[in-house]
């Protein structure tokens, strides 16, 4: 059986037919948008208030689907009235608001003042942005920060030291090729350095060796969670390379869904969120089948 086949059979053995206007689709768009809040931005706990990392979640999921959110001036509105408020001081509600205001074409010169003026107040000493040593066990990698704020700044067209930059994430680059810290290599930081060195426009550094590393911690199949395989199959994306095993990646992500439309970090146990629903459809888009 070959892989598209196998997939199809895959999708409808969950009850997730492919195509726009589907029963697969229509769920997913029903979880997200329940989620969404009267103060205009999304949180998967249905509490107000809002989460702005949830929002970006919600809005770039919805944008997978080829769709925007409901009531969009009021998203807009929830990250615009943060700005005013004076609450969007971190990293991750500046990374969120951009992306979010971007991605409905909401950004104003005020705000991109004030998001350059954050960002480049982060950089840190080695090169990067945010915390380089120290990192809080919750985050996932020490290129993560540095990561958002590349992002933030190229979002908004500042201009910052990009060498400086390059130098920094290639510094965490081990001998077989994949990317961390204390002398380890990890999926998150592997797929971080190569999205960072795709948005500053260079080339990999050893991007045969760090393809080898990824290659081999898919044959060696033993993820867990739904992050490790968007970390994996985004970070192949990122060099030009398509997973080798769709089937397995598309049963993993498709055995994380929740009956009510959303998806969870694992397959056995776990409640969905506005996250886990994210790498599942950026997962599935990049397998092919949605």
């Amino acid at each position: 059986m070959n892989g598209p086949t196998l997939r199809l059979d895959l999708l409808t053995e969950y009850g997730a037919p492919l195509g726009p206007g589907a029963a697969f689709r229509q769920e997913v768009v029903r979880y997200i948008e329940r989620c969404h809040l009267e103060d205009g931005g999304y949180f998967f706990a249905r509490v107000p208030p809002s989460s702005g990392m949830d929002t970006f979640f919600a809005v770039k999921g919805l944008s997978l689907l080829g769709l925007r959110p409901d009531r969009p001036e009021a998203v807009a509105g929830f990250f615009l009235g943060d700005l005013r408020g004076g609450t969007s001081v971190g990293l991750s509600g500046i990374f969120a608001a951009t992306e979010v205001l971007g991605e409905l074409g909401c950004l104003t010169d005020e705000f991109k003042s004030h998001a350059r003026q954050r960002v480049m107040s982060l950089r840190n000493e080695a090169g990067g942005f945010g915390a380089c040593e120290d990192i809080d066990v919750e985050v996932p990698s020490e290129l993560q920060d540095t990561f958002r704020a590349v992002r933030v700044l190229s979002i908004i067209g500042a201009r910052f030291d990009r060498e400086k930059v390059k130098r920094f994430t290639v510094g965490f680059l081990r001998p077989d090729g994949g990317y961390g810290s204390g002398g380890l290599s990890t999926l998150a930081s592997t797929f971080y350095a190569l999205a960072i060195q795709k948005m500053l426009g260079t080339e990999a550094v050893s991007p045969r060796a760090t393809r080898d590393y990824l290659r081999k911690r898919e044959e060696n199949w033993q993820v867990q969670f739904i992050e490790e395989v968007y970390w994996l199959v985004m970070g192949l994306a990122s060099l030009g390379e398509k997973t080798r095993f769709p089937d397995k990646v598309v049963r993993f992500v498709m055995e994380c869904r929740r009956q009510n439309g959303g998806f969870a970090r694992a397959t056995v146990i776990g409640i969905p969120t506005l996250e886990y629903t994210y790498y599942a459809l950026a997962v599935l888009k990049e397998a092919g089948v949605m």
